[in-house]
């Protein structure tokens, strides 16, 4: 079954590790810890992302241009519980995410260009990715992992989220559920992404909270940071 879009507004930042332990500090007693968290606070986010063969994705997203798509498959904690499937488009200032999930078995079907399944479940997200991929040869270009720290409150739908210790897999992408495949840092431990996602606006009193006049506002995607493609 499709999960509803999401219409959400993001921003995000490069901070370091002593500002990231001040502003988890601010925030304990007001933020909720985020469900996907284990005992140590965090979780493991994997993404498997997809590019055509023009690599539109990549080049778009690094020439600015203000509406585009990617797609990828994402679990949690490596655990193939839950896969989903996602297109996360921008347009102009918004984010819209829409997902599905899908059954583990078919990860590798789509990593080895089998994307007839996508027709069994009958719902937009699939339909969509289906057209894309079979109009455009789309295929997988890249595993990217990172541990997040994530925090939520109930107003405007506001998340906060810091993310470290990036890395990446342009190689061995068949091994996507692998829990000690071998991987390429991107960032090193002392930089940490910061995004704060919201509906609407993000009140005074929690922007001051979190220092965000201090920081500077970034561009920031994991999927260009982590691919380099010579032109």
């Amino acid at each position: 079954m499709d999960t509803p879009a999401l219409n959400r507004r993001e921003l995000k930042y490069y901070i370091n590790q002593i500002d990231y332990l001040t502003l988890k500090s601010k925030m304990s007693g007001i933020f909720l810890k985020d469900k996907n968290s284990t005992i140590d606070g965090c979780y493991c986010v994997r993404s498997l992302y997809f590019d055509n063969k023009s690599n539109d994705s990549y080049y778009e997203k690094m020439s600015g241009i203000e509406n585009r798509n990617k797609y990828r498959i994402r679990i949690y904690n490596l655990s193939p519980e839950i896969v989903k499937l996602e297109i996360k488009a921008k347009k102009n200032t918004l984010i819209f995410k829409n997902s599905v999930n899908i059954e583990p078995q078919y990860v590798n079907k789509l990593i080895a260009g089998d994307y007839s399944f996508l027709l069994n479940y009958n719902n937009n997200t699939t339909n969509i990715v289906y057209t894309e991929f079979t109009k455009d040869y789309y295929r997988p270009v890249i595993i990217i992992d990172y541990k997040r720290d994530a925090y939520y409150i109930n107003i405007n739908n506001i998340r906060i989220t810091f993310d470290s210790s990036l890395k990446k897999d342009e190689t061995n992408l068949k091994s996507f559920f692998e829990g000690n495949k071998e991987m390429q840092r991107v960032l090193n431990n002392n930089k940490i992404i910061m995004e704060i996602k919201y509906n609407n606006n993000i009140p005074a009193w929690i922007k001051n909270l979190l220092q965000i006049p201090r920081f500077e506002r970034c561009a920031i995607s994991k999927y260009t940071l982590s691919r380099y493609i010579e032109i």
